[in-house]
């Protein structure tokens, strides 16, 4: 099986089922593996064959997803640029990762002709959409001059599939090899411990398919012959207004993004009762705005959790609705066939309480960085996939992921994980958002600082927010500074937290 084959299937058994929907059209499941089948033919036309790597850059839409879905037919090796990211963030993807064709949306003309002058590697140019410039081909021309028959595919499961941006957040993004295996074993654990998705499911996903949650979803929901909704921008009202109107299952999301849409549904509300699961990654999940969730979001919906990474093809872990672990804020248990420990700096089994480095392994783990060896050696040595960050389990076997490793302040000694006082920060209600750093000190080693974005209209100082922390945090644990800023960088790939950035702003005493 490999993941051009599951979408064929999935087109055999629901034909004039709607497989696809953006922001200005529908598409069937038999015309879709059309047009995928007729873009794998035009692929071969063009003398790009299996192995190749393809660059893509467009934002959510049924012509990318016609793409994705027809190399992964040809064998060809996508590699999705970062189309929120600078011209410079996708020239250096494009160059690091050995590109010598581009796919790109006609809303990207502009960044195309910048690639086409400074990445000289790059020598195909195909436009999706109307209007393509005079170096790019028509991908609409190619598609009208090929075969719509199933292509006869030299594609095997061990093949890559996808080469994935990690989300750089302490240096530049790696290139992650990911292959039907590791992606299609994902898929399988997925569908059964979410169950979801099903053939009835539908979902309005929020971020771009250039992230592994994203483009693992929908591959998924091509797997299992879902409805998958896609959008150019995530706004809160029209994510609602499209929740109400399609009728869509599931969800997922972060803390941010159900704060957003909590505030905007109270604005307006909308008839949610479709949504049957939803499930939150990539931040700490407040027991309190959990219940304002389900309360006010998702009235009929259940809570998923989970622990994921772009180099796992992303899912590790899962927390059930059923599931009791011992204390608030686990990611759950690992999913059927991954495994999770829990080691010391030597790679050494920690026992049960203990914080330590989580190690994966399992069919979905990748399968190295691109042109990277050392770091490859580094994240896969001893067989196991080391994540840099750091976890513990409690007696029941449930997994909580406590921080990054690079993200640990070491005060007086004493190592303080930044997750645990942004946890606290995230309780004040004038906090709208908060992170936290070392700071370089001549007696502790380091000292703490708070980087907070108050809510609209607050009125927050320094004292009330360290005092805040004296009260929820024991005394080496609370910031000793604050500063105030409008918004935290965030990079484009889930929009994590730059770190990196904060400390070179803010990281001097």
């Amino acid at each position: 099986m490999t993941l051009g084959e599951s979408f064929a299937r999935s087109a055999r058994k629901y034909p004039r089922k709607i497989a696809c929907k953006d922001d200005d059209s529908s598409i069937t499941y038999d015309l879709l593996n059309r047009r995928v089948n007729r873009w794998a033919h035009a692929l071969e036309g063009l003398a790009i064959g299996k192995g190749r790597h393809v660059a893509t850059l467009a934002n959510n839409c049924i012509l990318l997803m016609e793409v994705y879905l027809g190399n992964l037919k040809a064998g060809v090796v996508t590699v999705p640029l970062d189309s929120r990211g600078t011209i410079e963030d996708i020239r250096y993807e494009a160059q690091s990762t050995d590109c010598n064709t581009l796919l790109f949306h006609a809303d990207f003309a502009e960044e195309a002709e910048a690639l086409r002058e400074t990445v000289p590697a790059l020598k195909t140019f195909v436009c999706m959409g109307e209007g393509a410039p005079g170096f790019a081909a028509s991908y609409e021309d190619l598609l009208a001059r090929a075969s719509d028959e199933e292509p006869d595919s030299p594609v095997r499961e061990q093949d890559d599939a996808f080469l994935l941006f990690t989300g750089g957040t302490t240096g530049r993004p790696k290139g992650a090899i990911l292959t039907h295996k590791s992606l299609l074993w994902n898929i399988i654990c997925v569908t059964t411990e979410n169950r979801s998705p099903t053939p009835e499911d539908r979902i309005f996903y929020p971020m771009q398919m250039y992230h592994t949650a994203a483009l693992s979803r929908f591959l998924a929901y091509m797997y299992a012959g879902g409805t998958f909704i896609g959008s150019k921008t995530f706004d809160p009202d029209v994510y609602l207004d499209v929740v109400e109107r399609e009728r869509t299952t599931f969800i997922v999301g972060n803390p941010t993004i159900y704060r957003m849409l909590l505030e905007a549904n109270r604005k307006k509300r909308r008839d949610t009762s479709s949504m049957k699961r939803w499930l939150c990654s990539q931040g700490f999940l407040h027991r309190d705005l959990k219940e304002e969730i389900e309360r006010e979001l998702w009235p009929r919906g259940r809570m998923y959790g989970s622990y994921a990474l772009t180099e796992a093809s992303p899912a590790v872990t899962i927390l059930k609705p059923e599931d009791r672990p011992v204390e608030w804020g686990s990611v759950g248990r690992p999913y059927m066939c991954t495994e999770v420990r829990i080691a010391d700096e030597n790679d050494r089994d920690l026992p049960v309480g203990s914080e330590g480095e989580i190690l994966v392994r399992g069919p979905t783990v990748f399968k190295g960085y691109y042109k990277n060896p050392e770091e490859t050696a580094r994240a896969l040595r001893g067989g196991w996939l080391h994540t840099g960050d750091v976890g513990r389990y409690d007696e029941r076997g449930y997994l909580y992921m406590v921080d990054r490793i690079k993200d640990m302040i070491k005060t007086g000694g004493i190592n303080v994980y930044c997750a645990e006082i942004e946890e606290v920060l995230a309780l004040h209600p004038d906090v709208a958002e908060g992170a936290v750093i070392g700071v370089p000190h001549e007696k502790w080693g380091e000292s703490i600082r708070a980087v907070v974005v108050p809510r609209k209209g607050a009125q927050l100082t320094e004292e009330v927010v360290i005092d805040h922390c004296r009260r929820h945090l024991a005394s080496h644990k609370k910031p000793t500074s604050v500063v105030f800023v409008d918004e935290l960088p965030k990079g484009t790939f889930g929009g994590k937290v730059l770190k990196r950035v904060l400390r070179e702003k803010y990281g001097r005493a």
